[in-house]
C-alpha cells in the first residue's frame, strides 16, 4: 500500500509524503528519527511514511521539531485525514457493507503473522449510540478511536462537504 493509496485518502497521503520527504532531506534514518521522538522502534516511523497509520497527537511537535515542519502542519493533515476516513465511514466507501445507520469499529487485534506484524484488525458493526454516552459522535469517536470531541468536529465537517 502506497501513500498515495492509503486508507486515509489525500490528506492522509500527503501527510505520509511529507514526512518522507522531510526525513530524507534532514538526513535521517527511521531508527535516528524514531529515537529523537522517543520511540523505542522504528516501525512506527515507516507505517506513517507508508499511509498506514497517523502519527499520534503526542508525536507531531516532537515530529515537526525532528523534521523542521512548520508548527500546526502534521495536526491540520491528521485533522483533514480523519475528517477524509469518518467521510468514508459515513458514505459507505469503507469497502464493508453496512446497514443502515451502522458504524464500525475495530474488533480485537488481529492474528499474527509469521513474521510476527499484526494482520489488519477486523470490522464488526456497532449501533450508532454504541459508544460511552451514547449518540452518533461518540460512536464514531469509539470507532476511529478517538475523543467523542473529536468525532463531533469530523462529524460536522462531513456535513458541510455533503451540504455543498
Amino acid at each position: 500500500m502506497t501513500a498515495a493509496s492509503g486508507p486515509g485518502g489525500p490528506a492522509a497521503g500527503e501527510l505520509a509524503r511529507l514526512l518522507r520527504r522531510k526525513r530524507i532531506e534532514t538526513g535521517q534514518s527511521m531508527r535516528v528519527l524514531a529515537r529523537r521522538i522517543g520511540l523505542s522502534a522504528h516501525s512506527p516511523i515507516s507505517d506513517y511514511e507508508q499511509g498506514r497509520r497517523l502519527p499520534p497527537p503526542d508525536l507531531e511537535r516532537a515530529l515537526e521539531a525532528a523534521l523542521e515542519i512548520p508548527g500546526g502542519t502534521l495536526a491540520r493533515l491528521r485533522r483533514e485525514a480523519l475528517a477524509e476516513r469518518a467521510a468514508a465511514m459515513l458514505d459507505g466507501d469503507s469497502g464493508e457493507s453496512a446497514e443502515p445507520g451502522e458504524t464500525y469499529a475495530p474488533a480485537g487485534p488481529g492474528e499474527a503473522s509469521v513474521r510476527g506484524h499484526r494482520r489488519p484488525r477486523a470490522l464488526l458493526p456497532v449501533a450508532p449510540d454504541a459508544g460511552p454516552g451514547g449518540g452518533t459522535a461518540p460512536g464514531l469517536g469509539f470507532a476511529l478511536g478517538v475523543p467523542a470531541a473529536l468525532a463531533v468536529v469530523i462529524l460536522w465537517g462531513a456535513a458541510r462537504r455533503a451540504a455543498r
